[in-house]
């Protein structure tokens, strides 16, 4: 029965701290603190495993002594066994009245401490078999069952400790989810494959870093309308999302590096100027594939002359790959 008040003690304690931390953690991102404050929850879980554990092991040195010992003074009453049972009854409304606002809220530190009230009501259910043992002539009952409340603690303790530790260690996200998001990226038109998807928690928010692959000779703006799409999608399918960070690949990631980059447009535009035909276009578009430079040359008018010099241009050059021409018959909009 000590243990069990032991244990209600430092529930209290417990609470008062979960109390403070879970308001902080919910405080909006700062100019220090530009990802949120979650992580303080996560931070409270291992303090609040911490001390269940450490409460686990005390009492289970103290009663184990007892044990061996075989020595009990404490002679409990009915008075007691009445007082025993009022508090499980109270823990277990204590567990069903912090989970429901720990799922209104979404904080797993509130349901973590829901769920450790319910072990609450389990070992004082224990304590209350203890005690009535111990009123029928059996005294070493209770100090067994106090042992078996501080492996309860512990075990509870260690759990929540360990489980939040592997977030503050960026532990990633199961299998299932990774591959639920992949589906969802993966699913909006013009996404070829969605590949380096890596995601990790923070409390209950999963932040999320992917790229997706697209066709290499679309515009800039079409590939990041796509991208919007694809977050958008993911927000809507998956709303512990917090922060997704989405890089568009033109190609695949999985292509040997080349030892040279492809340049970049000033130095495209100077080489083109040694071509009399092709230096005169109107409109320069740039793509790149594997480090080549494939260009598209747009004009009002142009010789036919032009596509000798583009052959000519395409052998000379070697970060040229190919160069396209049109003509332009009328401009609409600015």
């Amino acid at each position: 029965m000590i243990a069990d008040a032991l244990h209600s003690f430092s529930d209290l304690i417990s609470d008062i701290l979960i109390l403070v931390i879970n308001r902080f953690s919910h405080n909006d991102p700062d100019e220090n603190h530009p990802y949120g404050h979650a992580r303080f929850e996560t931070l409270g879980t291992v303090l609040l495993g911490s001390i269940l554990l450490i409460v686990g092991i005390s009492m289970g040195y103290e009663y184990g002594s007892d044990l061996i010992n075989t020595t009990s003074d404490v002679q409990p009453s009915w008075f007691s066994l009445a007082i025993v049972f009022i508090s499980l009854l109270c823990k277990e409304w204590q567990y069903r009245f912090t989970l429901v606002a720990a799922k209104k809220i979404r904080s797993p530190l509130l349901e973590a401490n829901a769920w450790h009230h319910r072990s609450d009501a389990f070992s004082s259910l224990v304590v209350f078999i203890g005690v009535l043992s111990t009123l029928a002539g059996y005294p070493i009952v209770e100090t067994i069952a106090a042992l078996f409340v501080a492996v309860l603690i512990s075990k509870m303790g260690f759990s929540l400790a360990w489980d939040a530790i592997q977030q503050l260690v960026d532990h990633g996200i199961s299998a299932e989810l990774k591959n639920e998001i992949s589906k969802t990226l993966s699913s909006i038109p013009g996404v070829r494959n969605t590949h380096m998807l890596r995601g990790r928690l923070m409390s209950n928010h999963i932040f999320i870093d992917a790229h997706i692959q697209v066709a290499s000779d679309i515009s800039v703006s079409e590939g990041h309308q796509i991208g919007d799409w694809a977050m958008r999608k993911l927000r809507a399918s998956q709303q512990d999302v917090q922060d997704i960070t989405l890089h568009v690949d033109y190609e695949a990631d999985n292509v040997s590096e080349s030892p040279t980059l492809a340049p970049l447009r000033p130095e495209i535009e100077s080489a083109l100027k040694n071509y009399p035909a092709l230096s005169h276009y109107d409109d320069l578009i740039i793509h790149f594939y594997q480090q080549k430079v494939h260009t598209v040359l747009i004009f009002n008018e142009f010789d036919e002359c032009i596509y000798e010099e583009a052959e000519r241009a395409i052998e000379e050059i070697s970060w040229l790959d190919s160069i396209r021409i049109l003509k332009q018959i009328r401009t609409y909009g600015p």
